[in-house]
């Protein structure tokens, strides 16, 4: 056989393994709050990553009315362990809705930080690391 041939047979076979290390993540929803208006939420995400990507915790800014697939990514605020500095659970951010339209993200200051958006949706992020 040539070594196309050989070359294009393990490609063949190996290809669909691989593709569930670079599939979609899935997420769970952790915790969630609502404004006083009741027509945005904020949610709290933890993202199973895959091969290629570590977990990590997300923020989501939302319509009220939004119903979570388990496939969304945080729009607002993404972080990871920081290569194990520390955690990676319920009490590593939390959030309190300040008004209407601003929220407060509070978060263990030992998370590596991805995103870090000042707005979303209308609705104003303050940040404070603990």
């Amino acid at each position: 056989m040539s070594k196309f041939v050989l070359a294009s047979l393990f490609l063949i076979m190996t290809l669909p393994s691989c593709s569930n290390l670079l599939s979609d993540t899935s997420t769970t929803l952790i915790k969630s709050a609502s404004n006083t208006n009741k027509n945005k939420k904020a949610v709290l995400l933890h993202n199973d990553g895959n091969a290629t990507v570590d977990f990590s915790l997300q923020v989501s800014i939302l319509d009220n009315g939004y119903t979570l697939t388990g496939k969304e990514l945080g729009n607002a605020f993404i972080v990871d362990g920081n290569h194990g500095a520390t955690s990676l659970d319920s009490n590593s951010i939390n959030f309190k809705w300040l008004s209407d339209d601003t929220l407060q993200i509070e978060y263990d200051k030992k998370l590596r930080v991805f995103l870090q958006e000042k707005s979303k949706g209308g609705v104003t992020i303050n940040y404070m690391a603990r």
